[in-house]
């Protein structure tokens, strides 16, 4: 009885040991990796490099530097965010920038904290959104500086970039604010818990090992980063804000789930939870969807951006009526 008591709270703590180090061990790679990468599968080329691109930095409310790039397009045109996924840099954003940069917007993209450019001390990397949200909010503030005039603020996320574009929702106050007009969210996953539970899920873990591992993998991260993995919680964030959103996925993504996008598109479209739009791109992997049915992806996206800009100047024009 005792060796079966042994062996189980060992296979737990060695799944433990597995999750901390596959959540919070992650190896980046490089800025000069990434764009050689996306060169050589075409998401950029030498144009793309050599279009006016102006360094750009700004401050972390957590005390760091995080560093980026920005190209100015028309000059009443409208401006938006870019924000990349795990272990990856702003490179991986250019795919879906390239659209928008043809139509004259003023573009921004940046190194979330540990990647790239953008160094940072450990804690703060990877919080599935718990503290990139914050540095998300200081990245719009950061592009209204750079672009004060633009009449549309958009805000682009690719899986951890999408939850923490989520995640940050709440932040921004209000529509009424102008902080953020709408946001797109590319792949993004509904909770760090829900992705820790899939991936188990995934690798056939038994549920007698994988909840008690989860609950003390939880209790580990708060111990060791500060945070609740459950409270790195996109499917909480974008009910609590009637930002427009549109969700964004690829139907054969095995890394997050296109049914995490399903769920939180559903629930704020039954509960009248803002603006919601959800565009699924059959045949495409994770962070794909751009890649496998370009037209398909932007029509979605730039229909849903249509919405979000007439209704905007509606509101402006009840205002003035107002006044």
């Amino acid at each position: 009885m005792w060796l079966i008591i042994v062996l189980y709270a060992g296979l737990i703590v060695m799944l433990v040991g597995m999750t901390y180090k596959l959540m919070f061990r992650l190896k980046s790679r490089s800025l000069e990796f990434t764009k050689q990468y996306s060169l050589e599968h075409g998401e950029i080329d030498s144009a793309f490099l050599n279009l006016d691109w102006k360094e750009w930095a700004f401050d972390s409310p957590h005390g760091y530097t995080l560093r980026g790039q920005y190209l100015r397009g028309k000059e009443d045109a409208p401006a938006a965010l870019f924000v990349h996924g795990i272990i990856w840099t702003r490179y991986g954003m250019a795919k879906y920038m390239r659209p928008f940069i043809e139509q004259g917007w003023n573009v921004a993209a940046f190194d979330l904290a540990g990647h790239g450019e953008s160094a940072a001390p450990r804690r703060f990397y990877p919080s599935y959104g718990f503290y990139e949200k914050f540095d998300v909010r200081a990245g719009v503030k950061a592009l209204h500086s750079l672009f004060p005039e633009a009449p549309l603020y958009g805000l682009f996320g690719e899986s951890l970039g999408a939850a923490s574009a989520l995640e940050y929702a709440p932040l921004a106050d209000d529509r009424a604010s102008g902080e953020i007009d709408f946001i797109v969210a590319d792949c993004p996953f509904s909770s760090a818990w829900d992705e820790l539970m899939e991936q188990y899920r995934m690798t056939h873990v038994p549920n007698f090992i994988a909840w008690p591992a989860a609950h003390v993998s939880r209790w580990l991260v708060r111990l060791l980063r500060g945070f609740d993995i459950k409270e790195a919680s996109p499917k909480k964030a974008v009910m609590e804000t009637d930002l427009p959103i549109l969700f964004a996925h690829g139907m054969e993504d095995r890394e997050v789930p296109t049914i995490m996008s399903v769920h939180m598109a559903s629930a704020r479209m039954t509960h009248n939870g803002g603006m919601t739009d959800l565009v699924l791109i059959p045949g495409a992997t994770h962070a794909k969807g751009i890649v496998r049915d370009k037209a398909r992806w932007l029509s979605g996206v730039m229909a849903f951006i249509d919405r979000v800009r007439k209704d905007k100047n509606a509101e402006r024009g009840s205002g003035q009526k107002g006044v």
